[in-house]
C-alpha cells in the first residue's frame, strides 16, 4: 500500500499538539536534573572570502545537530521503509530546536533557494537530527607582522543563547568523514590561503550572572600562498632596484639621464609600496613587506644620492689642482743681446735658451674621485643588497615553516 505522507504528517501534528502538548520553547530535559546533550557536525563547503582590511572571513557551512528528545519516543513511526518522519522548513517552528548563535558573527543568513535549506528528522526512539545551510561572516583578528609570510587563525564559535550548560551541553560528534569538521575540496583552491590545520574544541564559557554556557569552537589555521606576492611585489621591486644601478655605468657628465633614472626608480618604488598596503588595515607595527619595500626604496634613493655626490666631486676641482709640464723653451735675454752685438747667431751648443714653464692639459682630480665613487658603487650596492636578501629571506622563510602542525 502506498505511504500517504500528508495523512501521516497530519497524524503526527495531532500527536504533538493534543496528546503530547509539545512546548517548542522548552528543551527535552529541562525539568530533569541533567542537560540535553547536543552533538554537532559541520561541513564547510567553501571559504567565500577572507578580508584582511575588515579582519573577517565568510564561509558557507552545513550544520548538522543531533539530540535525543524522549517526548517523541511514545510516537510510533509508521513509515517502516525510512524509519523516520521528516519535518519540512515551514513546520519547524512547531518543534524545539537548539537556539544556537555565533558569538563572533558579523552577518549571517540562511539559504532559501529554491526552498529554505532546513530539515529536521525524528527517528524511532526519539532521536532528532536537524540540518541547515547558512553563510556566515565572522570576525577574525589578524596579525600582519610577518605579512606576506603570515599564518592566520580564524575560528567559528557556537553556543546556546538562552540556556546554560546545566540545560544544554554541546559536543562534537564523530562523523563518517573522520572528524566532526569536514572541509569540501573547494577549500583547497583558495587564491591566497591554504588551510593547513583544523582544530575543533569544546569548552565552557562564563557569561556573568547567566552562568557558564557550553561552547563549541573550530579553529582554521590558514597559511598565505607566497607565489602571488613573488610575482606582483618582490620580483618587480628587485628589478627596479637593479635598474637604479645602471646610473653607475653612465658618464658622470650625463646629468639629465642619471637624474631622470634616479627620480623614476624612486617614484616607482613609492607607488608600489603604497599599492601593497592599500588592501591592508592601518596597523601600528612594522610588517615584513614594509621592511622589504623600505629597504628597496632606500637603495634606489641612495643610488640617486650617489650621483649627487659624484657630480659635486667632479665640479669641486674644476679650476684648481693643475700640474704643469715644460713643453717648449724660448731664448733668454743674454743670448739675444749677443746676437745683435756681433751680428752672429748664438751657437747651437751654447747657453742660449732659458726654460719657461708652459701650461699642460689640466688633470681634474675631482673627476677621478667621481669615477672612483661610481666604480665602488658598482660593487658595493649589489653586495649589500645580496646580503640583505640572504638575511631577509632566511629569517622569514624560517618563520613561515616554524610551528607548522
Amino acid at each position: 500500500m502506498r505511504f500517504d505522507r500528508d495523512a501521516y504528517w497530519k497524524d503526527f501534528l495531532d500527536f504533538i499538539t493534543n496528546e503530547l502538548k509539545f512546548e517548542n520553547n522548552v528543551p527535552p530535559d529541562y525539568d530533569d536534573d541533567y542537560a540535553t546533550l547536543i552533538k554537532c557536525e559541520m561541513h564547510v563547503e567553501n571559504f567565500d572570502s577572507i578580508n584582511e582590511a575588515n579582519m573577517d572571513f565568510t564561509a558557507t557551512v552545513l550544520l548538522h545537530l543531533t539530540w535525543y528528545d524522549h517526548r517523541f519516543s511514545k510516537y510510533q513511526i509508521q513509515n517502516m521503509e525510512e524509519g523516520y518522519v521528516e519535518i519540512d522548513a515551514k513546520n519547524l517552528e512547531k518543534l524545539w530546536v537548539p537556539d544556537l548563535y555565533f558569538p563572533n558573527e558579523k552577518r549571517a543568513y540562511y539559504h532559501n533557494v529554491l526552498m529554505p535549506n532546513k530539515m529536521l528528522r525524528i527517528y524511532k526512539g526519539g532521536e532528532v537530527t536537524y540540518s541547515t545551510r547558512l553563510s556566515i561572516t565572522l570576525s577574525c583578528p589578524m596579525d600582519f607582522r610577518h605579512y606576506p609570510f603570515d599564518k592566520q587563525t580564524c575560528k567559528i564559535e557556537m553556543q546556546s543563547f538562552s540556556y546554560n550548560d546545566g540545560n544544554i551541553q554541546l559536543m562534537w560528534s564523530n562523523s563518517t568523514h573522520g572528524g566532526p569538521v569536514f572541509l569540501d575540496e573547494s577549500t583547497d583552491h583558495m587564491p591566497q590561503f591554504e588551510v593547513i590545520h583544523v582544530e575543533p574544541d569544546a569548552f565552557s564559557m562564563p557569561r556573568g550572572d547567566l552562568g557558564n554556557h557550553s561552547c563549541l569552537e573550530v579553529k582554521f589555521t590558514l597559511a598565505r600562498n607566497i607565489g602571488y606576492y613573488l610575482v606582483q611585489m618582490y620580483i618587480p621591486s628587485v628589478l627596479v632596484v637593479m635598474l637604479s644601478w645602471i646610473s653607475f655605468w653612465l658618464n658622470v657628465n650625463a646629468v639629465p639621464g642619471r637624474i631622470s633614472l634616479g627620480v623614476l626608480t624612486v617614484l616607482t618604488m613609492t607607488t608600489q609600496s603604497s599599492g601593497v598596503n592599500a588592501s591592508l588595515p592601518h596597523v601600528s607595527y612594522t610588517k615584513a613587506i614594509d621592511i622589504w619595500m623600505s629597504t628597496c626604496l632606500m637603495f634606489v634613493f641612495l643610488a640617486l644620492i650617489e650621483f649627487a655626490v659624484a657630480n659635486v666631486l667632479m665640479r669641486k676641482d674644476m679650476n684648481k689642482g693643475f700640474k704643469w709640464k715644460n713643453i717648449f723653451s724660448i731664448p733668454n735675454s743674454a743670448a739675444l743681446n749677443n746676437k745683435y752685438e756681433d751680428g752672429r747667431d748664438p751657437e747651437p751648443g751654447g747657453e742660449s735658451v732659458s726654460k719657461v714653464p708652459a701650461k699642460k692639459k689640466p688633470v681634474n682630480m675631482g673627476m677621478r674621485y667621481a669615477m672612483y665613487c661610481d666604480v665602488g658603487s658598482r660593487i658595493l650596492f649589489p653586495v649589500l643588497f645580496a646580503i640583505f636578501n640572504i638575511i631577509y629571506w632566511g629569517y622569514y622563510l624560517t618563520q613561515l615553516n616554524k610551528n607548522l602542525p
